[in-house]
């Protein structure tokens, strides 16, 4: 897979997670009435406040998922001869676009604490 593919991926990602954070801010800033529920996510607000401790958690999340992501890889070198030839990419694909929907689905969510 080329660089450009993963590349591609991981902005797809950070997309996601992007707006999850934007939304996150915006929303805490704008009602009283909401609060964060993920404790890390309040940790680290706490710690950097609003817009740094989600600056942090994005930083957090794109690492982690592309460590996962290339998981693939250090199986498909570990046993050659039992990975299938689609294994790798598919896996990438599945680690980066899954976490990628997931988090813009919640942004959208977070907005409509707003309605």
């Amino acid at each position: 897979m080329t660089g450009a593919r993963r590349s591609t991926l991981a902005a797809a990602l950070l997309a996601g997670k992007g707006f999850d954070a934007v939304s996150t801010v915006v929303v805490l800033s704008l009602s009283d009435s909401v609060r964060e529920a993920v404790p890390l996510s309040r940790a680290l607000m706490a710690a950097f406040g609003p817009v740094g401790g989600m600056v942090v958690l994005t930083v957090l999340t794109l690492v982690a998922f592309g460590l996962l992501a290339e998981a693939g890889v250090l199986v498909e070198r570990r046993w050659p001869d039992e990975t299938p030839d689609w294994y790798a990419p598919t896996l990438r694909a599945g680690v980066y676009l899954g976490p990628a929907v997931w988090f813009a689905l919640v942004g959208v969510r977070n907005f409509t604490h707003l309605l």
